[in-house]
């Protein structure tokens, strides 16, 4: 179907053929590779020092890889960093294909570690959002905003200082 095409179907049929499209992305993601094996992976690459609470996305063939930390400093601090995917918790999103969380408490304070795929879309936004809790209180260290175009992530730029609870 050529631009042509359709820009002749009404704005329901365009939305609901954006629907079925991604839809037919997120089937052929679940069917192809081995989940398992691209999460095991992603925690070996996606934390480089037990403490970090990890790196930014990456695609990895047609999957966005989203790592999440929570770090506990004392009982009452703690550190953290997730992926919201076009204002959802990457573990909420609708285009969420798998979501695993590993947990350590073998040392002197908690953490956890994630990995969650999702099935990306042209213009798909995520932004990930480095925290610090203190006192029940998260305060926003940093954003960093990503456009999902072409099969990559871009980079862009976002200056807020939201802060959101998990």
């Amino acid at each position: 179907m050529d631009k042509t095409e359709l820009e002749g179907l009404k704005d329901e049929e365009l939305f609901e053929l954006q629907n079925s499209i991604s839809e037919v992305i997120k089937q052929r993601n679940l069917e192809k590779g081995d989940v398992d094996e691209i999460i095991d992976s992603a925690f070996n690459v996606g934390f480089p020092k037990i403490d970090a609470v990890g790196l930014n996305p990456w695609v990895e063939g047609s999957l966005i890889v989203c790592p999440g930390a929570r770090i506990d400093k004392s009982q009452t601090r703690h550190i953290c960093k997730f992926v919201v995917a076009d204002d959802d918790w990457s573990w909420e999103s609708q285009h969420m294909i798998s979501d695993v969380i590993r947990r350590d408490q073998s040392s002197k304070h908690f953490k956890q570690h994630s990995i969650t795929l999702i099935s990306p879309f042209e213009g798909m936004v995520l932004q990930v959002i480095s925290q610090k809790s203190q006192q029940g209180k998260h305060l926003v260290d940093g954003i960093e905003s990503f456009i999902f175009k072409n099969g990559k992530l871009e980079k862009t730029m976002t200056k807020s200082s939201r802060s959101r609870d998990h």
